[in-house]
């Protein structure tokens, strides 16, 4: 989940978050062994520090500017995001002054190239507030570790230690999703997963993934994707 974005992560991603742009990456709980367990490389950077130094060196409008898109969070595509992967694995080994290049090769790489896609809505605002993320992170895990069997809003509630109707204030101010709307996408974004990997049957993955009917599934799973199951099974096989 990166800001209102919610969908299956795969291996290979390169993906770039803004400042304080909310976002989890959860492994499935059968996933979670040593062959399977996701693991990853990170950089982390103040863009403030970054701007205020690099100001004095050149202009860096266009710099900010990519900054002011990362709030949105983006994922790379293409030769950009084998080039960034590339330069990446070199700064681990790197150090001083061949390490600093390395990063400015980073951004001048990224400032130069269209191969990134939005993750999160246009219409998204960031509402983050350092003191909710371990109110939030709980509330996240609960619906990814128990998607595929009822969650009902009083057991949720009890978690965020909120009443039922102050829970669905806060969690609509947070997330900019009701929390059925929520659920919802965690269950899609799982059934996408298992069509993807073709394990079952889209009738049996509708019941896997927490639906009680098959009626039900396939009208949230238009609503959220445009197209039917059967329609996005297909799209896959081309």
């Amino acid at each position: 989940m990166i800001g209102d974005s919610l969908d299956t992560f795969t291996s290979d991603e390169l993906t770039f978050i803004g400042s304080d742009l909310p976002h989890v990456w959860h492994n499935d709980s059968q996933d979670l062994n040593i062959n399977h367990a996701a693991s990853s490389m990170a950089l982390y950077f103040e863009p403030d520090k970054l701007i205020s130094t690099l100001s004095l060196f050149f202009n860096t409008s266009k710099l900010e500017q990519f900054f002011a898109l990362s709030q949105r969070g983006l994922i790379f595509h293409g030769k950009l995001k084998n080039d960034l992967k590339s330069i990446l694995q070199k700064m681990i080994s790197s150090e001083g002054i061949p390490k600093t290049i390395l990063l400015l090769e980073l951004f001048q790489k990224m400032l130069n190239s269209q191969e990134y896609s939005f993750l999160s809505s246009p219409g998204y605002t960031n509402t983050y507030i350092a003191k909710d993320n371990e109110k939030i992170d709980k509330i996240f895990r609960h619906v990814f570790d128990n998607f595929s069997k009822e969650i009902n809003l009083e057991e949720v509630s009890k978690i965020a230690n909120m009443t039922k109707h102050a829970f669905c204030r806060y969690f609509k101010t947070r997330t900019q999703k009701t929390f059925i709307q929520f659920v919802n996408e965690v269950r899609i974004s799982q059934a996408c997963k298992l069509i993807n990997e073709d394990k079952n049957q889209i009738g049996n993955i509708a019941y896997d993934c927490g639906f009680n009917s098959l009626s039900n599934f396939n009208k949230i799973f238009k609503t959220t994707k445009g197209i039917t199951p059967s329609e996005y099974k297909n799209e896959l096989l081309k």
